[in-house]
């Protein structure tokens, strides 16, 4: 089932899962989620870094401006001060980074799950195909093809 074709409590319930890493129970709904999980991936690897960098280097200038100038300016240069507001910043990256990377870790194991679990309804009949891999992605368990020997 497509994500359009979803009312909007599967919307709800499927992003919620791709969000907690987690794996539906209905594999109709594991296609839009294997879907949703790709798309949220690409998305936060787009955004974690800019995003970081942004809040880390708006915080640094804060400390400086807020801390560092004005001990500055009443007693000289301070420059525990100046490395403290580096060190703010350095480690607010850090852990924005850290946090983006935890979410696609938890996003890519849902993408995990769903496919197995759409997998498995495919080959009991139960479930349209999976959607492809995107290029460059090797197969969840690469198998070799069956072999059929003709009837001798």
């Amino acid at each position: 089932m497509s994500n359009a074709r979803l009312d909007q409590e599967a919307r709800r319930r499927v992003a919620r899962a791709v969000a907690g890493g987690e794996t539906l129970r209905d594999p109709t709904e594991a296609r839009a989620a294997v879907l949703l999980a790709r798309s949220a991936e690409r998305r936060l690897r787009a955004r974690t870094v800019p995003s970081a960098l942004m809040v880390s280097v708006g915080t640094t200038v804060a400390w400086l401006l807020l801390v560092a100038l004005p001990a500055t300016i009443g007693s000289g240069v301070h420059p525990v001060a100046l490395l403290a507001g580096l060190g703010v910043g350095v480690l607010l990256f850090a852990i924005i980074v850290l946090l983006g990377q935890r979410q696609i870790r938890l996003v890519r194991r849902s993408e995990l799950g769903n496919r197995r679990l759409l997998e498995s309804a495919t080959r009991r009949g139960d479930a349209p195909p999976p959607p492809p891999f995107p290029l460059g992605r090797r197969q969840l368990d690469p198998q070799p093809p069956e072999r059929r020997d003709p009837p001798a």
